[in-house]
């Protein structure tokens, strides 16, 4: 609910854009006033629908998912990355398709690619809060919060 102080700031507003010279027909100074009302009334629920944001310090998962797919690709341009066996030694989980590379008879070179560049789960989280995708130790499964 507006304050009568934010009111009387706007009155005085269209006042002083109605000086002694350039007084405005009375049709006009409505118009200015009923404009000037009707924006305010925006501004008023757009602050709303911002404020009923459920959690405003957690980034949405699609931007989550944005920014670990570009430290990835920021890593993978200052070297390569650590082959999947490195990865599994270390003591993190790898995604199904992380696993079924780490068993296929590739070369290291391969073993040290970032699947999750050509992975549909990436390309779903980006651009989706709540993608469908559940299997477990997928990155983007972990971003999106479920």
């Amino acid at each position: 609910m507006p304050s009568p102080l934010d009111d009387d700031l706007l009155f005085e507003r269209l006042a002083a854009a109605s000086g002694p010279r350039s007084t405005p027909a009375p049709e006009r100074l409505e118009k200015n006033l009923l404009a000037a009302l009707t924006a305010r009334q925006q501004e008023d629920a757009a602050f709303e629908q911002m404020a009923a944001v459920e959690s405003p310090d957690i980034p949405p998962a699609a931007l989550r998912s944005r920014i670990y797919s570009a430290l990835v690709r920021r890593q993978e341009e200052t070297g390569p990355l650590l082959s999947l066996a490195a990865v599994k030694a270390s003591g993190r989980n790898l995604c199904v398709f992380e696993e079924l590379v780490s068993i296929a008879p590739v070369g290291e070179k391969m073993k040290a690619f970032n699947c999750c560049r050509i992975c549909h789960a990436r390309i779903l989280a980006e651009r989706m809060n709540r993608p469908p995708i559940w299997w477990p130790h997928c990155p983007y499964v972990q971003l999106k919060g479920d």
